[in-house]
């Protein structure tokens, strides 16, 4: 199972989250968002 890794700059600062409405947000005020699809840390047998 993958998930996303949202990232933007702000600023001088670079901010990463897993969260899609806080990247939304972002996207709202205007903030270029990237995703990147990032591997679960879960190990399966």
């Amino acid at each position: 199972m993958s998930e996303y890794v949202w990232h933007w700059t702000k600023g001088n600062s670079k901010i990463f989250t897993r969260k899609v409405d806080v990247a939304e947000k972002a996207m709202r005020d205007g903030l270029s968002v990237i995703g990147l699809k990032a591997k679960s840390n879960i190990i399966r047998y």
